[in-house]
Formats: C-alpha cells, structure tokens, sequence
C-alpha cells in the first residue's frame, strides 16, 4: 500500500502541489477583488448620496441644542464684542485672519476638478479644506452678522456670517457652536470648534470647511488670508 502511495506521489506529486497553489492564488485574488469591490461600492454609494445632499435645504439648527449661553463664549474680546458694532467694512482691500490653524488639505479650484477620496471622484472645490484635529477651535475670520446657523449631511453644522458689501463667509464641520442667527461677531472671536467629518469626508480625515462667496458666487478665501 505503502509502495503503491510513493509511486502516485512519484507520478502525481507535482501537479497536486501546482493545483493546491493555485486555489491558493485565486482565493487571495477572489478576497482581495472582494475588498475592493466592496470599497468601490461604498464610494459609488456615497457619491450618489452626496450629490442628492447637495440639493438638500440645509435645516436650521435650534438654538437650545447648539448654541452655547453667551456667559460662556470664548473670545479674545470680552463678553460684550459680540454684541458691538462691526468696526471693519469689507472689500477688496480687507484682510482676513485664518480661521483655524492648519495646512490647507483641499485648494479652492471651480477651474479644475479637485479629487476627493472618499467619493472617489474629481469635482470642483467651492471652499478651502483646512486640516484640524476635532475639538480646535475655530475663530471668525472677519466680522460681521451671523446670518444662518443650519446642518447638513454634506458639510454638518455651518454658519454663513454676512460680512457686508455682497460678501459672505462660510464655516463647516463645525460644532459646539457658540453663536446664533442674528449675532454681531468680531475678527477673530471664537465661534465653536471643529467635529468629526462627515461620512463624505471620512477618508480626508477631520478638517474646517471654509468658503466665501461674492454675491452667492464662491470665491477663494486664501486670496483675503
């Protein structure tokens, strides 16, 4: 029986070894095609939702979930700057401070597609995409009156500040909000800080959304920075 065994194995030895290789191979192949294909659609179905998000009226936010009491805002004027009169009027000369420090993760750019890995896709970019960690603060870059405070799917919680002259400045990935609609805020008050990105965002990694807009036409920031 034994001789019998050693003889198939003579013969046969070498293709059963190539044959138990190769279900190796193509069950690593299968599992990895797997993976890949599940992050493929994960991508495509993020994709899909966030350009149905985008065409979403973002929802107002009410004041008693997000909205810090004045007693406890931060800033680095005292208490009554966010009641004062906007001392700054804005244009083309007016100069912004970062309202968040960090490297620029995603360029402005409505010229040219920008790529985006979560989605998988290349669109353009209304805003700047500044890296921060969650729970850094966030400060107004300019002053002005605070015209919305909302959420969304897309870009979370987001302030518009009205700067005057047709200008506008927008804050996302936001949280711990400590304004309201209506408020008066000054150049470098802080107004909430950073939360965790939006599943659109996940793979970006946490960040401040930071737009403008010139009569509701984006415009890039970093040219006021």
């Amino acid at each position: 029986m034994k001789e019998k065994f050693k003889n198939y194995w003579k013969r046969n030895g070498f293709y059963m070894v190539l044959t138990a290789a190769l279900v190796v191979v193509l069950g690593i192949s299968g599992i990895a095609g797997y993976r890949s294909g599940v992050k493929d659609k994960a991508a495509a179905q993020n994709a899909a939702q966030f350009n149905q998000a985008e065409h979403n009226v973002p929802e107002s936010v009410s004041e008693g979930n997000t909205v810090i009491e004045n007693g406890l805002m931060e800033s680095t004027e005292n208490a009554e700057a966010a009641n004062a009169e906007v001392a700054e009027t804005f244009g083309s000369d007016a100069e912004m401070v970062w309202p968040v420090e960090g490297e620029i993760l995603k360029e402005f750019s409505m010229d040219t597609t920008v790529y985006f890995e979560t989605l998988d896709q290349y669109r353009c970019n209304p805003a700047l995409l500044i890296k921060a960690d969650v729970n850094q603060e966030v400060v107004a870059a300019f002053g002005g009156i605070v015209e919305s405070v909302t959420e969304d799917s897309v870009n979370g919680m987001m302030i518009t500040v009205n700067l005057g002259n047709g200008y506008k400045t927008v804050y996302g990935q936001m949280k711990d909000v400590k304004i309201k609609e209506g408020d008066v805020v000054v150049k470098g008050q802080s107004i909430g800080s950073v939360a965790q990105p939006t599943k659109y965002f996940s793979e970006e990694g946490s960040h401040l959304y930071f737009g403008m807009t010139k009569d509701n036409a984006p415009m890039d920031p970093s040219s006021y920075l």
